[in-house]
């Protein structure tokens, strides 16, 4: 039992910094602290997690959801700070302007989440027990069990079948199975866009 435990915290470990975003979307991600705040601006410092992402940066909050990335439970931007955590996904600045967020994350202990995001396909199988999708990328199913957590990006409860292509999820993750494409069981999910 041992063995399967430290096995499966192994698997989560390497998926913490794993992103599942469509190449169409030009979404990229960055994971570092806070070093400035300005209005609904937020500076930052770290390391770019997408082949698009910057390491230093000023990003544009407008309406993206702010979650704790550990609950998953939203946050206000006056409760952020410099010093903190933070990863953010943001759509390339035009004209040197803040880059637009789409997903803010703040990580308030540093600590390690397995944590990704995952884009609908077409592809989606609607069961009396789950919802079980390919990502578009074609890497990843994802199945949503009655256990799954499924929210909005208001953080109401989603309903499975509202699921559709498109929509992409904050994934907590649950188990990954070592199938191909990978199965990924999910403990909480919520919704980006």
């Amino acid at each position: 039992m041992k063995k399967v435990t430290v096995c499966i915290f192994a698997i989560l470990v390497f998926f913490q910094g794993l992103t599942v975003l469509a190449a169409g979307d030009n979404v990229n991600e960055t994971i570092g602290s806070v070093i400035g705040l300005e209005d609904d601006r937020i500076s930052i410092i770290g390391e770019a997690i997408t082949d698009g992402g910057l390491p230093e940066l000023v990003i544009q909050v407008n309406d993206a959801p702010i979650f704790d990335l550990l609950t998953g439970l939203p946050i206000k931007i006056d409760d952020i700070a410099p010093g903190m955590g933070i990863r953010v996904a943001y759509r390339p600045s035009m004209d040197g302007r803040p880059a637009p967020a789409v997903a803010v994350w703040m990580n308030w202990d540093f600590e390690e989440a397995a944590v990704f995001t995952v884009l609908v396909s077409e592809n989606i199988q609607y069961g009396t027990d789950s919802v079980i999708f390919l990502s578009a990328d074609g890497k990843y199913r994802v199945a949503f069990t009655r256990e799954t957590q499924i929210l909005d990006y208001n953080h109401n409860p989603l309903n499975p079948g509202d699921i559709a292509p498109g929509m992409e999820f904050f994934v907590w993750v649950d188990m990954i199975t070592a199938s191909c494409p990978a199965l990924v069981y999910p403990d909480k999910v919520v919704q980006i866009y």
